[in-house]
């Protein structure tokens, strides 16, 4: 009996792809990019006017310029320490505030319908009333990125933690366990998964929240430089600067998702 259930559990667990299956995959992505690139470069110029589009060469020439001349690295700065602060603030209170909905039932219902509320605010149109609140500065940024992405942690968490499974926890505390153990040992594995989901989401937001603030009121940044660059129709450093962008975004949510991955990998374990 023993036997078979070994071999229905190795028939049933899944497989991983191989590292020819891996390879062949990253270069059917790399040959894709490629083409994209190749028929955006010859469409340049012939098929849609440049000055549109710009071309692939140009913006890594641009790019590399922008690198060079000590203009980017610094609005960059600029840029991601604000979003990473207001990220930050508004993922520590969004998670705290979730749980407090999750685990306080009535405070649950009263609160949920204000932060539907504040969540449907078109964000555009308060910007500005956090520039009168608090400047142009470092603060209004961060503080306006902070207020997005709140709300963006606070609903799957509180979400997250009306769906699980009462019998988990309440088998933990007929064992005799507090409630700091019941948050340890059934409510905090289960929210890593929600967290890191939500990160994933919310991360992009903030960059693209605190790139808008700078577009309503800033005199350094990336959005300022983006800003400055449409202003002359200068599409080329517009595009290279998108590019670093989504560079820097990739590679931040490709951390997240490693991260994500060693951790279940060690909770499996254990």
């Amino acid at each position: 009996m023993t036997a078979v259930s070994e071999e229905v559990h190795v028939r049933s667990a899944p497989r991983r792809p191989g590292v020819s299956a891996k390879l062949r995959r990253v270069g059917v992505q790399v040959l894709a990019a490629a083409a994209l690139l190749a028929v955006w470069q010859l469409a340049s110029g012939r098929i849609i006017d440049e000055l549109y589009v710009s071309s692939p060469k140009a913006v890594t020439e641009r790019l590399i310029e922008l690198l060079r001349n000590g203009q980017l690295l610094p609005n960059a700065w600029v840029t991601f320490s604000q979003s990473g602060l207001g990220f930050l603030v508004g993922m520590i209170a969004g998670v705290v505030v979730g749980n407090l909905m999750g685990t306080v039932h009535v405070v649950g219902r009263v609160v949920s319908p204000y932060v539907t509320f504040f969540y449907t605010m078109p964000r555009i149109a308060i910007a500005p009333l956090f520039v009168i609140w608090l400047g142009v500065d470092f603060s209004f940024k961060a503080a306006f990125v902070a207020f997005v992405v709140v709300f963006i942690f606070i609903t799957p968490t509180y979400a997250g933690l009306s769906s699980m499974d009462p019998d988990l926890a309440n088998g933990i505390k007929v064992m005799g366990a507090g409630r700091w153990k019941v948050i340890r040992m059934a409510i905090f594995p289960q929210q890593v998964l929600w967290i890191t989901t939500t990160i994933k989401l919310a991360l992009p937001t903030a960059i693209a929240t605190d790139i808008t603030a700078e577009f309503v009121a800033s005199h350094s940044g990336l959005g300022f430089m983006m800003n400055d660059a449409a202003g002359i129709l200068d599409t080329a450093s517009l595009l290279a600067e998108v590019v670093f962008i989504s560079i820097v975004v990739t590679a931040a949510l490709g951390i997240v998702s490693l991260v994500e991955h060693r951790w279940f990998r060690w909770r499996a374990a254990g």
